[in-house]
């Protein structure tokens, strides 16, 4: 137990150190991630294909914030800014329906890495504090990848 406490020690530090505790911190960011689980597809390399995507946002606030942002707010705009890809395939050449889904045309072509510079110009304006997106393409097959676009 003793040897527990010793790891934890700088916690409970005695009066009087508490401006160097605060002086710690104040070193310190305090983040929220929000992630939303959608399904679009996009067109690379000629390939039109699905991803059932995990699209994140991390905002930061102060590190004494009662709370950085609400993650049901975050949430919502996460959903507020995929929801016009849903049903879609992001493509920046129309070649016409793809199994259902409408082309929507984006400037470049619609790689991962774009897609999250897409979404990082929707969200930055709305959300103070932002500093990363990421989009994740789903683990429903053998693999998983992860695009992270940070400041």
């Amino acid at each position: 137990m003793g040897e527990e406490l010793s790891l934890f020690s700088h916690c409970f530090e005695p009066s009087g150190t508490q401006g160097r505790l605060d002086a710690r911190m104040g070193q310190m960011r305090l983040t929220i991630t929000a992630a939303i689980h959608a399904r679009w597809g996009h067109r690379v390399d000629g390939l039109i294909h699905t991803h059932a995507w995990q699209v994140e946002a991390t905002v930061e606030g102060p590190d004494d914030a009662d709370i950085v942002m609400p993650a049901d707010d975050l949430e919502s705009m996460l959903t507020e800014a995929v929801a016009p890809w849903m049903g879609h395939y992001l493509t920046h050449e129309d070649v016409g329906t793809w199994k259902g889904f409408q082309p929507l045309l984006v400037e470049k072509e619609a790689t991962v890495e774009e897609i999250a510079r897409i979404l990082w110009r929707l969200l930055e304006p709305a959300i103070p504090g932002l500093t990363e997106v990421a989009l994740v393409e789903s683990t429903e097959f053998d693999r998983c990848r992860t695009v992270r676009l940070s400041r």
